[in-house]
């Protein structure tokens, strides 16, 4: 015999004998039991006890079981208890009738057999279960139905802000490039032009840096290259980077520090990109003459940064989905200030691979906000080492001279013509003496030939890639090139791909998009090192 379904069981008769009987049944059957004499102690047991069954009789002394019944049916709170109703006297076929459409789910008539009762029970029972195994999963789905319109309304929304975004740039930097072919523009329209190309061409590149960051969580590629960081130093660094945008909104930028606050473990890179999008956000929606403070100290063990911008605040009701991926307090076309929604998303995944926290509070609207983030300080204070700021955060560098590389002989390798056109133009500005080619196969031969004292290869090429490239070249004798110092271009700028790079025999790396002046500097400093030995 299979074990009773669970569940209360209520008996209601005015009988003592005949409740005590069916009682007695249902208990040796393995279920509890619960005991009622009228209507009225029926309805307060049910209220009570919640019972997942009833065993009612018709005649009861106060309310009658048909009329017990119609009630808990009627009910929404109670219209899911199954109800057995029995009786002695009520026998007839239109007895029968007259208690299951009153809302009885059965009906038996007395005296009734055990074994008939206990499997009645235990089919209304199970129905019961099937019935609520149905109903939690029709519930289930149309919580998880409502959350996949709610993440398709999402990705519609971020798929319209992110070609909004991406378009936008690019409309300014081909306007402006139409101009300049035009000829029909004066030098200070020229200067204007190059300056909105480059502002555009850095947007740009920072909204696909964010896309890729969240390419990188999403996939669990996120990954932290950890040092010994003092804060003070990558908050003075992240300040840097949003100055120019506080100054042109006469934004007043107020740092306070800590001189106690001890070292904390991290990635420097990283944690300045969580300041600068705190920064950023910050300086986005405070109104021009406003101001925005920066405070660092310590919490107990832990080291707190605190931006608090006077801007114009958060709805309450937007708070709890601050730093959700693609969520914005406005998407519509309507919004005053750009951007794809996914820098505080990047700032909670980061602080979390550090081990801390991040919160946002604010009043309301027009009252301002801040920004909470707690990082573990280290237990022992050791020499803190600086780094470079990461180039998702790095100010718009001046305008600086570049260096001469007094014929220097440079070998390009791209398959891109454009990108290959550019990086030789650049160069060749240097006065370096430029041989580009778009295949390995070419680069290997021009090696060979001499005619490269430092090779500039891009990573990513059908075929043969640069990987394949500095495989081929390391193998080769010095004198025909096999130490030459070569160095990588990439988009993929990450810690494992940095290491892999290295790792497989190229001298340096630069990350694109590519600065004239770092990528000058670095083959200059190439020419200049000894030769690498092939591996």
């Amino acid at each position: 015999m299979s074990p009773p379904a669970t569940g209360l069981i209520l008996v209601v008769d005015d009988n003592e004998v005949g409740r005590y009987t069916k009682a007695r049944i249902l208990r040796d059957a393995g279920y509890e039991v619960v005991e009622g004499g009228t209507g009225e102690e029926a309805f307060r047991l049910v209220t009570e006890r919640s019972p997942r069954l009833i065993l009612l009789d018709v005649n009861l002394p106060d309310v009658d079981g048909w009329e017990v019944a119609r009630r808990l049916k009627a009910n929404p709170d109670t219209a899911s208890v199954a109800i057995l109703q029995v009786s002695a006297t009520h026998v007839r076929e239109e007895d029968t009738v007259r208690a299951l459409e009153g809302g009885a789910d059965a009906s038996l008539t007395e005296p009734i057999e055990p074994a008939v009762l206990v499997a009645t029970v235990r089919a209304l029972l199970r129905a019961r279960l099937a019935e609520d195994t149905l109903r939690d999963t029709l519930g289930r789905e149309q919580v998880i139905r409502a959350a996949a319109e709610a993440a398709n309304r999402t990705k519609d929304e971020f798929l319209a802000t992110l070609s909004h975004e991406l378009r936008s740039p690019l409309g300014v930097i081909l306007t402006w490039v139409a101009l300049l072919r035009s000829g029909r523009i004066d030098d200070a329209g020229r200067v204007r032009a190059l300056e909105a190309i480059e502002r555009n061409t850095r947007h740009q590149a920072k909204l696909i840096e964010d896309l890729l960051d969240v390419s990188r969580i999403i996939s669990g590629k996120m990954r932290l290259d950890v040092g010994v960081v003092n804060l003070v130093e990558v908050i003075d660094a992240a300040l840097e980077g949003v100055r120019h945008a506080a100054d042109a909104k006469v934004i007043q930028l107020d740092f306070d520090h800590d001189a106690t606050l001890g070292p904390v473990s991290g990635d420097p890179a990283r944690l300045q990109q969580i300041v600068w999008n705190l920064l950023s956000n910050a300086v986005k929606f405070t109104p021009r003459g406003g101001r925005v403070t920066v405070r660092v100290g310590r919490v107990d063990s832990q080291a707190q940064i605190q931006v608090t911008d006077s801007g114009r605040g958060i709805d309450p009701t937007f708070l709890p989905h601050m730093f959700e991926r693609f969520r914005q307090a406005d998407s519509s076309t309507k919004r005053s200030e750009g951007g794809l929604g996914l820098g505080l998303a990047i700032v909670r995944h980061l602080v979390d691979l550090h081990g801390g926290s991040v919160s946002a509070e604010s009043r309301g609207f027009g009252q301002g906000s801040t920004f909470t983030v707690h990082l573990p300080l280290r237990a022992i204070s050791t020499p803190v080492a600086t780094s470079a700021p990461p180039r998702a955060v790095t100010p718009t560098p001046p305008v600086a001279t570049l260096p001469d590389l007094n014929g220097l002989r440079v070998l390009v390798l791209d398959d891109e013509p454009d990108a290959r056109e550019a990086i030789a133009a650049v160069l060749e500005g240097c006065a370096a003496a430029v041989t580009a080619v778009a295949t390995v196969r070419e680069a290997l031969a021009a090696v060979e030939r001499g005619v490269a004292q430092v090779v500039v290869s891009d990573i990513a090429m059908p075929s043969e890639d640069g990987y394949g490239f500095i495989v081929q070249l390391r193998r080769q004798p010095a004198d025909r090139g096999g130490t030459i110092p070569v160095v990588a271009l990439t988009a993929h700028a990450g810690l494992q791909e940095r290491q892999r790079i290295l790792a497989a025999g190229f001298d340096e790396f630069l990350a694109k998009p590519i600065e004239p002046q770092e990528l000058a500097a670095t083959v200059s400093r190439m020419a200049a090192r000894p030769s690498t030995p092939p591996g």
